[in-house]
């Protein structure tokens, strides 16, 4: 029989499959709005004389052009808001009924407020920065790429049309050859990270109201192909539930938490005359599943050098050198100078 804590660990990697599909399915609205804007700004650009550009009328089209932006990234503001404060009431109600469904007694389970876990979210920074700085880094940034380019454009006597090329890019390279296409990748890159920001926090306010049942936070990494390195070092890792790190550990970042109960004892319940099976499945353990180190080491070699790069990767096989050594207390990745220089014997194991 399944302990709580195997079913919860199962409940949030099947959890995370649809986490992704949400964070697609908004990146595609954000994008829309992208789009939009991108429109109204090309449309303003073919108002102007297709003739060159006088100075006068470069400096109005540019202040044209800058209220089109803040327009704009003020509406994707405000969808991405409203798609995130719904997460984070989804996730910490998904949560508490996960966790009132894993125990095998009634217990009251407690869900923090709407208003508490949206300002959780917003006080929390991720990627070194808070929410709203990441809104006006994609706002700022569009602008001033827009703006950079249509001046290139005016110094080296273009015409409308070529500065719009410039702009949008060519239709004969699906316009990513354009200086829009850097505003559409942040933003996409921006709604992944804080989707995953949103559920993390969501998740970890709802651990820490129940403190009397969960005692600890465990890293659940994405098992495949693209997991970075230092998700996977992270992989199975069990975190005290006030401190330790959490995702999203980068940009666009897939892993999630799962929490980790208490056992009968240290909740202080004694179940002496409860069923065999009741009594047995609050043991407080730690699941015994599949870390990312134990993965890989199960794949074939060309999957293991396309994760970790050929020498890594021979490091990792040969020279028995375990995930958690290729990363820093903080989770960078160090040099295979680094490597060299603190895992000797694991070169040699490698006949590297």
């Amino acid at each position: 029989m399944a302990t709580a804590n195997e079913i919860l660990l199962d409940a949030s990697i099947r959890h995370q499959i649809g986490l992704q599909r949400f964070s697609t399915a908004t990146v595609r609205k954000i994008l829309t709005l992208v789009g939009r804007v991108e429109e109204d700004i090309v449309s303003r650009m073919l108002k102007t004389s297709d003739g060159t550009v006088s100075q006068l009328r470069l400096q109005k089209m540019l202040e044209s052009l800058r209220e089109i932006n803040a327009e704009g990234y003020a509406k994707i503001r405000g969808e991405t808001n409203t798609e995130l404060r719904n997460l984070a009431s989804y996730e910490a109600d998904y949560q508490a009924a996960s966790l009132a469904r894993a125990i095998p007694l009634e217990l009251d389970i407690v869900k923090p407020s709407a208003s508490q876990l949206y300002a959780a979210v917003n006080a929390r920074p991720f990627e070194g920065r808070f929410l709203k700085d990441w809104y006006k880094q994609l706002e700022d940034g569009a602008q001033q790429r827009l703006s950079g380019a249509i001046q290139m454009g005016w110094v080296q006597g273009e015409t409308i049309d070529q500065m719009v090329r410039r702009v949008r890019g060519t239709k004969a390279l699906q316009y990513k050859d354009g200086v829009l296409e850097m505003s559409r990748r942040g933003a996409e890159g921006m709604v992944r990270t804080a989707v995953n920001h949103t559920a993390t926090v969501a998740r970890n306010e709802t651990y820490k109201a129940n403190p009397d049942v969960i005692k600890g936070v465990r890293w659940v990494a994405t098992l495949d192909a693209r997991t970075t390195l230092i998700c996977a070092s992270r992989d199975g890792e069990v975190y005290p539930v006030d401190k330790g790190p959490r995702p999203p550990a980068h940009f666009s970042c897939r892993s999630s938490t799962a929490p980790v109960l208490k056992s009968w004892k240290e909740m202080g319940i004694n179940l002496k005359e409860a069923p065999e099976g009741t009594r047995a499945s609050m043991d407080g353990q730690v699941p015994a599943k599949t870390t990312y180190n134990d993965f890989l080491r199960r794949q074939p070699k060309d999957f293991q050098d396309d994760v970790l790069g050929k020498t890594k990767a021979k490091l990792f096989r040969d020279g028995d050198l375990p995930l958690d050594k290729f990363v820093d207390r903080q989770g960078a990745e160090y040099t295979l100078d680094e490597l060299r220089s603190r895992e000797s014997e694991a070169f040699e194991r490698a006949g590297l």
